[in-house]
Order: structure tokens, then sequence, then C-alpha cells
């Protein structure tokens, strides 16, 4: 056997071409290698096929420095570590988990391997020189893989303290002094990432709590009074979950949310005021005649100021008396006995009381407007009372 012969019998090792040599024998073959990578990646993860020139340069980037790495494992891995994160910050930044991209690096990696296979049988490569192939290849996977996890999450806490804050400006905005209109609130939901539902409600809570909703909830717990606007109708096992005593406004439109928060927080005074029942949940719907009356205290006062004016020429304690008498009797028709009933009194003591309040009003209770207005008044008088 000639002296040829006999050489291209001998294996060929990394010990026999050194790291430079071994690097040699793959850096022919790149391109078709990442051209190979790249349609598989393709056939498995549909997605990036939309992103053709993205995939194309992470795949290249990779197998270039590996080779390099194979030649020095000192080579500088900067440039594709800068690649990976910006890789796995894209998936954040498209709302993606990092499961698409895996599965981009296993089937790069495998057939990665594949080649490297080809590769050992082509130039008789040593068992040795392979099992330190694949051990190189498959951490350098791994190292990949490290580095797009630190930028989809680095990406992620980013979009979260951006996201949070747009939602912390959106609850704001739609529940302050301004109205906004349907075009503003539907570009600021779509940033802040917020489901704009057909009617919403306002949650006043009694303090702040663990956040422990889904997108559909904003939430403004840093207010000195914490509360939430959610998707109307409440449901009452969500509002059991969150452990505070809360007060529920009315359903309105989205771009009402801040009249639905003015009610309840009117409610949790009432209740403070004892004008309203303590309950775990107060539901303004059930008390929207009382919130009508006692929702502006200085204005009611001034109804009562001026519509019962007549009374304040009697004492304290025959004041209050005609106040009670003149409601029932506005309410009951003026039916004495209906009212004797109402009060429990005598019906004789009904019609003296009756007599005075028509000495002192006189034609104004024959006058429908005024009628209704001191009304209003006598039931906002005796609402408030409860608390008193």
């Amino acid at each position: 056997m000639s002296g040829d012969g006999a050489r291209q019998r001998i294996p060929v090792t990394q010990e026999v071409f050194g790291r430079t040599e071994l690097a040699a024998l793959m850096r022919p073959a790149i391109p078709a290698l990442v051209d190979w990578i790249v349609r598989e990646v393709w056939r498995e993860v549909p997605v990036y096929a939309r992103h053709g020139n993205v995939t194309r340069h992470g795949v290249e980037c990779a197998v270039v420095l590996f080779v390099d790495l194979v030649a020095d494992p000192l080579a500088p891995r900067d440039r594709l570590y800068e690649t990976c994160r910006r890789l796995g910050a894209g998936e954040a930044y498209e709302g993606r988990s990092l499961d698409d991209l895996q599965v981009a690096y296993r089937v790069g990696t495998r057939a990665g391997w594949r080649w490297i296979m080809r590769l050992g049988r082509r130039h008789r490569l040593s068992s040795a020189v392979m099992a330190r192939l694949a051990e190189m290849l498959f951490g350098y996977a791994d190292e990949l893989a490290r580095m797009s996890i630190r930028g989809h999450r680095e990406a992620q806490g980013e979009l979260d303290g951006t996201r949070e804050a747009l939602r912390r400006r959106l609850v704001r905005l739609v529940t302050g002094p301004v109205a906004v209109t349907d075009a503003v609130l539907a570009e600021l939901a779509a940033a802040a990432g917020w489901p704009v539902p057909g009617e919403v409600a306002a949650v006043v809570l009694e303090s702040a709590v663990e956040p422990s909703w889904g997108p559909e909830v904003l939430a403004d717990l840093e207010s000195s009074q914490p509360y939430l606007v959610v998707p109307a109708p409440v449901d009452a096992r969500f509002l059991a979950a969150l452990g505070v005593r809360v007060a529920v406004g009315p359903p309105v439109s989205p771009t009402a949310a801040a009249h639905s928060l003015r009610w309840a927080r009117t409610t949790v005074r009432l209740v403070g005021d004892g004008a309203l029942p303590d309950a775990p949940v107060t539901w303004c719907a059930a008390h929207l005649t009382t919130l009508w009356l006692l929702c502006d205290s200085p204005l009611t006062d001034q109804v009562a100021r001026q519509e019962l004016a007549p009374l304040t020429r009697f004492p304290d304690r025959t004041r209050r008396r005609l106040g009670e008498t003149l409601l029932s009797w506005l309410e009951n028709g003026g039916n004495s006995e209906k009212i004797a009933v109402d009060l429990s009194v005598h019906p004789q003591t009904v019609r003296y009381r009756v007599r005075q309040l028509k000495q002192a009003f006189g034609e104004r209770l024959e006058d429908p407007e005024a009628r209704f207005a001191m009304q209003a008044a006598l039931r906002a008088s005796a609402l408030r009372s409860r608390g008193a």
C-alpha cells in the first residue's frame, strides 16, 4: 500500500489536525448548514417563517460562532449573546412565551448534530473528537437558551412596568373629571392591554388588597380610597374573594366610569354615617333614591332651608313632629287615618298638626312642584337622621 493510501486510512482527529484544522473542515459547509437549519426551523415552527431575515441572521451568527469556538474556545461571544437576548426579548414584545424559540433551538441543535455526525464519518473523526464536539454543541445550545431566557425576562419586566403604568394612567383617566371619548379610550386600552367591556362598575375597597385578578380589571390601589373598575355585571364571588368590605357603583358605559366611582364613594360615606346599613357588599343600585337625595349634602341643606322655611318658626321638638307629619301627609295623600297609623298617634292629633301645617305653608301645599321638593327634602332629612 502506498504512503498516500496509508495516510487516507489514518483517522482525522483533533489531535492530528488541531483545533484550527478541525474548524477549517467545517467552514466551507457553513452556508449550506445555515440554509438547512433555517428550513427545518420554519417547518417545525411556522411562525418564524414570517420573520425570515431575523431567523436567518440568528442561525448564521450561532453557526459561525460555534465553528469559531471549535478553533478557539475563548472566542468572544458578545455578539451572539446580544442576538439571543434580542430573540428572547422579541418573543416578549410579541406577547409570546419562549416555547416556540426553545423548539427552534432544539431543531437547530438536532440539525447541527446530524451535520457533525456526517462530517465525522466523512473525515473519520475519532470517537474522542466526536464526544468533545457533542459536549461543545449541547453546552453551546444551553448557553444560547439561557441568553434568550434572560432577554425575555428583561423585556417582560420592562413591558410589565410599562403596561402597569399605562393601566394606572388609564384607570385614573376614565374615573377623572374630564370625560374620555370612545376613540381615546380604545387607543389607551389597547396600549394597556385592557379589553374594553360594554359596561363597567366601580368597586370601592375598604382597604388595599393584593391583586389577584386578570387583565379585565383596572385598579388604583394607591388612592387614599382604593378602587377597581370591573366589567359589569359584577360577580358576587369575585367581590367575596377580595376579603374586604366594598361598595359597588351602578353599571355605566366605560367612558362614564367616573360617575359609578363617585356614587360608590358616596355610598361608602353614607354607610359610615349610618344612613345605609353596614354590610360586606353594598350595592349602589339597591339605594339609588338614597344616593340621589344625599349625594350632595350642602345642596340638600339648601333645598331643605328653602322648601321647609315655614317650619323654622316652631320650637325644635314641634318642628320635628310637624316635619314627620308633613312627610307622612305627602306620602299618604292627606289621609288622616293612614297618617295616624304611620306615626302611631291619634287621628285627632294628626288633624291638629295638619291645620298647623296649612297655616304655615298656605297655598304651597297645593303646588305639585313645591310638594315634590318638600317631600324630597323631608325624605333626605329622615335618611340622614338614621345616622345621627
